[in-house]
């Protein structure tokens, strides 16, 4: 979290702390459910979720989060924090987010302030 002045403007560059860590499978399938009726890819993403993580040659399960690194991760970040972008354009703010890292642009200090509760 960073405020950088901008010329006129105000960035505030967001990251999203240990995101890919958090992210929970059910409330990601659910919204990709919203959005795709085939059940072969909704299967498919629930697969990539649950390959779980090589430790020490040994497979542990994943109950949360999403692999780091692997190419869907992104794509699925995306499709969770659609809303976030959604909110942001209603309040009127310009941003440019990928992923879990976005930077919003505000007119003074007290706004990006706000910027920051609502994320």
């Amino acid at each position: 979290r960073a405020y950088v002045q901008s010329g006129r403007r105000i960035v505030v560059d967001v990251d999203l702390s240990k995101f890919f860590d958090r992210v929970s499978h059910d409330i990601l399938i659910d919204r990709l459910r919203k959005r795709i009726d085939d059940t072969g890819v909704i299967r498919l993403v629930r697969a990539y979720l649950n390959s779980g993580i090589m430790d020490h040659g040994v497979v542990q399960s994943r109950l949360e989060g999403t692999p780091q690194g692997g190419p869907l991760s992104p794509l699925l970040a995306n499709v969770l924090l659609d809303e976030v972008d959604k909110e942001l354009e209603r309040r009127g703010h310009c941003f440019a987010r990928y992923a879990d890292d976005a930077n919003v642009y505000v007119r003074s200090k007290k706004a990006g302030e706000r910027v920051m509760a609502l994320l």
